[in-house]
């Protein structure tokens, strides 16, 4: 997929839209984060990311962002596959390529506060067992598939 322009869909009014990556590990296990009590969503597992902002040029490089405030671990543009986008707005992408030491004690650059309070690397299995969660299971399944047929 060509990398997407976002401001396309603010100028059409609506909400800003979402950029996730999910990290995914040679062991078959994906990188969840845990959202802090300082988040209306406290105890959620999540996959990293946010929204795009004004400053982001493409919704890929609001993913990289994301990725970075949320775990310290980088990732380049070439390394990120489109996955899909199972809500309105949200776009999630796959990469197995990073670099940097996996932290989640970051505060957000905006408001100073932590927003998540605990990660682990999960398999698909693992992560349909979580009860607080809205990760969508087709999408990891289908990074998984990408994933051996390369």
């Amino acid at each position: 997929m060509p990398v997407t322009t976002w401001k396309r869909f603010i100028s059409e009014g609506k909400l800003k839209p979402a950029a996730i990556v999910v990290c995914l590990k040679p062991d078959s296990r994906f990188l969840i984060i845990r959202r802090s009590d300082v988040d209306e969503r406290h105890g959620q597992w999540t996959i990293p990311g946010g929204h795009v902002e004004d400053s982001d040029s493409t919704i890929e490089n609001a993913a990289i962002r994301e990725l970075d405030e949320e775990t310290d671990l980088i990732c380049d543009i070439e390394d990120l596959v489109y996955l899909g986008e199972p809500k309105p707005e949200k776009y999630y992408y796959l990469t197995k390529n990073w670099t940097g030491t996996l932290n989640i004690d970051k505060p957000n650059p905006e408001t100073g506060m932590v927003e998540h309070d605990d990660y682990c690397w999960a398999t698909i299995e693992e992560i349909k067992d979580i009860d607080n969660s809205e990760i969508p299971i087709y999408l990891l399944e289908k990074a998984l598939e990408m994933s051996k047929n390369e």
